[in-house]
């Protein structure tokens, strides 16, 4: 167990070094050019990636989202369950 969270960890250091330099050489590139064409060119050719990490997110927020749903619903019908309404008739 010990090892799968080193390697997560791992994971998330590499892929938020690959995002934080992404993000700031694209800074850069936008202080330093000097015409609006060129700002909205490196803005355009990067729908890609973000449509990549939208998609790499959706899954996990698509599972956490029912899963709470879920248990939501389990609590629910657990309570309902154990109720008694106050209308019971005993013969």
């Amino acid at each position: 167990m010990e090892e799968r969270n080193a390697w997560r960890q791992m994971a998330w250091w590499f892929g938020g070094i690959v995002v934080g330099f992404k993000l700031w050489t694209i800074l850069l590139a936008i202080l330093f050019s000097a015409q609006w064409p060129t700002v909205w060119y490196l803005a355009l050719n990067h729908v890609a990636w973000v449509a990549g990490l939208v998609l790499l997110v959706w899954g996990p927020i698509t599972f956490w989202y029912r899963l709470v749903r879920m248990r939501r619903r389990r609590r629910d019908l657990l309570r309902a369950e154990w109720e008694i309404s106050e209308h019971s008739h005993r013969w």
